[in-house]
């Protein structure tokens, strides 16, 4: 049965880092599958503006992507204002959406799909479901509150417990609500979130095999420059390889709020070892990932729960070993122990982390072990396929 879809994903095409491919390749499939959908994102922004400036100027702001109605809502870019001009970012998107819906600027809808972050915008889901009684699916990607005590955005209790009951109010008014770990199904229902929980991982598609190259031996990072990546842990380990193993290069690669930061931090440092190179077009991304030998995919202490970097599928999808910085039990720690893909070290263990990067690339035996781990991984327990089947039979009940 077709469906008509509102579909409020701040995060979307033509971004391709963090949330919004996979918000753009969920839509694009139910468009395939025979919905309606029209889209309400921010302009183009993350997790710079310098490269979508033809969305800038509001010129482009009603468009079609792939049969797909797009709207798009003027905002900040990232890291101007920092958490509070993010915030007024999230509003504008809740006003607008809340503005077409009075002003009767889309279709009324059967189903509205609201992802987060931010939870502002699951408000605007539930006005929309108020005015047509459409029904509402949230998909939680981050859980803001938990994000903000980890990294130390928000210190009063009393505005963490009323971020917490902001989210539990909305999720409960929710008609399901889909997270991507069983650890972060368990912290919405620590914070009384009652609605039905999905589980439903992020999805992958293993890329085409190839030869993991040693001469030079390179180890990289790839993906956001942001406060969850806490990317400062990754200095002591850059310096020490700079003086003891001059064999391996770094590559740090991608764009962020804390980009220009962390480059005056490791030339402060005297690193001599690293690159920093820019995110690359989304047809070069896999290459640039398999011209790797390891991957650091650091996380900031205590977000485990609370978010799981994409990226990660990405590496796995690449057929390439990685080395990840987080809590054991965590969910990266989990996934790390369930794939066979990498290897885990917790925050803080500046030794551990040099022995796991610096035992892995010097067996090469060990990295495409663990590589094809990956790849295999990716295939059996993260199919496109099957989870967009999933994601299909939520949209069929409501």
């Amino acid at each position: 049965m077709t469906k008509t879809i509102l579909y409020l994903s701040p995060y979307f095409w033509p971004e391709e880092i963090g949330s919004a491919p996979y918000c753009t390749d969920l839509a694009r499939y139910l468009q395939g599958a025979g919905h309606r959908l029209h889209t309400i994102a921010f302009r183009p922004h993350y997790p710079t503006a310098e490269n979508f400036r033809a969305w800038s100027d509001g010129s482009r702001d009603e468009e079609t992507f792939e049969n797909i109605k797009v709207s798009r809502v003027g905002v900040s870019e990232r890291g101007v204002g920092g958490f509070k001009e993010r915030v007024k970012n999230d509003i504008r998107f809740v006003i607008s959406v809340c503005r077409k819906a009075l002003l009767g600027r889309f279709s009324r809808p059967d189903v509205v799909i609201a992802y987060v972050p931010s939870i502002l915008t699951v408000f605007a889901a539930i006005l929309v479901k108020l005015m047509s009684g459409a029904q509402v699916l949230t998909i939680v990607h981050d859980i803001e509150s938990g994000l903000a005590r980890s990294l130390g955005i928000a210190k009063n209790p009393l505005i963490l417990r009323m971020m917490e009951r902001v989210e539990s109010f909305v999720l409960n008014r929710s008609d399901r609500v889909v997270v991507l770990t069983e650890g972060m199904k368990c912290e919405l229902e620590k914070i009384g979130c009652t609605s039905p929980i999905d589980v439903i991982s992020i999805w992958a598609s293993p890329a085409s095999e190839s030869p993991i190259p040693v001469h030079p031996l390179t180890l990289m990072y790839s993906g956001n420059f942001g406060k969850k990546q806490n990317l400062d842990q990754l200095l002591p380990l850059i310096k020490r390889l700079s003086l003891e193993r001059a064999d391996i290069k770094v590559v740090m690669q991608g764009d962020g709020s804390e980009k220009e930061r962390i480059v005056r931090l490791f030339q402060q440092a005297g690193v001599t070892n690293t690159r920093f190179a820019p995110l690359v077009d989304a047809d070069k991304f896999v290459p640039s990932l398999q011209a790797a030998a390891l991957h650091m995919v650091p996380q900031a202490l205590d977000v485990a729960n609370y978010a799981l970097p994409s990226k990660l599928f990405s590496i796995m999808a690449a057929g390439r070993p990685y080395v990840c910085i987080a809590e054991a039990g965590s969910p990266l720690d989990v996934l790390t122990q369930r794939s066979g893909a990498g290897i885990c070290v917790s925050p803080g263990d500046e030794d551990g982390l040099f022995e796991a990067v610096t035992s892995l690339l010097d067996r090469k035996d060990e990295l495409e072990r663990k590589g094809e781990n990956g790849r295999t991984f990716v295939s059996e327990c993260m199919n496109k396929q099957t989870i967009m089947n999933q994601y299909l039979a939520l949209i069929g009940k409501a």
